[in-house]
């Protein structure tokens, strides 16, 4: 593999790395921004550079955007419960067979170096007669993640706060 290939898939790992290990939400998702970016990369290196474009403006720029606004907006609640180390080593395991199997696929795949595209198929006229006609489904399956993304958004700016265990719905009456 040359460094075309390697680079992307390097910044994906390290975004990746990124997001799970950070504790800070907002830092996780600055993470998968960056691996995103990452499989953008990949897709330039493949000779794809319509579905790169789609990938940034899109995924980095509409999903990751939305996720920080919904943290930013958001309430801050109490610490999610940490898991034990047995919880851990075997989320530890099942990444570590994810990346196993994928590192298998990647490395035994043939992503076809020489199959290049003329200029002509990515001509503007091009793209938009593929957009409308074959890649109709896919394009619009595009502006539903987006509308998830913003649907899940708002839904968790709007939830209400969760009050502690400790604290009365009632209020305090005062004594005379």
């Amino acid at each position: 593999m040359n460094i075309a290939f390697t680079l992307p898939f390097a910044v994906i790992v390290i975004g990746a790395f990124l997001a799970v290990t950070r504790s800070n939400i907002l830092h996780a998702v600055f993470g998968l921004a960056i691996s995103l970016v990452g499989v953008a990369g990949a897709f330039l290196a493949l000779g794809s550079p319509f579905t790169a474009v789609m990938e940034v403006l899109i995924y980095v720029g509409g999903i990751a955007v939305t996720m920080i606004f919904a943290v930013m907006l958001s309430s801050v609640s109490s610490p999610a419960e940490r898991g034990g180390f047995l919880r851990k080593s075997l989320a530890a395991l099942v990444a570590g067979l994810f990346l196993a199997g994928g590192s298998l696929i990647i490395v035994n795949a043939d992503f076809g170096a020489g199959n290049h595209l003329s200029t002509d198929a990515w001509s503007i006229q091009a793209v938009g007669r593929d957009l409308l006609d074959r890649f109709n489904l896919a394009f619009e399956s595009l502006s539903l993640v987006l509308l998830l993304a913003i649907v899940g958004a708002i839904v968790i700016v709007r939830r209400e706060p969760v009050l502690p265990a400790d604290q009365d719905d009632a209020p305090e009456e005062e004594a005379a």
